[in-house]
């Protein structure tokens, strides 16, 4: 394609994106708020990292501070 059609092609897509987020936005939310969507993604844990200054007293000896 020409560089001119491509730079047109990109307006366009802006402008409509422009034009219909707010109703993007609100069928993500619609979806992510689902059941469904829910049943297929499970809930991942955080997990927190223990401090070296935390650590139970069979571990500090084995990792030579």
């Amino acid at each position: 394609m020409e560089p001119i059609t491509l730079c047109g092609l990109v307006i366009v897509i802006f402008g409509f994106w422009v034009e219909f987020e707010p109703y993007i936005m609100k069928f993500a939310r619609a979806i992510r708020r689902s059941r469904l969507f829910a049943d297929l993604i499970p809930n991942s844990q955080i997990h927190k990292h223990i401090r070296p200054n935390t650590l139970p007293i069979c571990h500090a000896k084995t990792l030579n501070y």
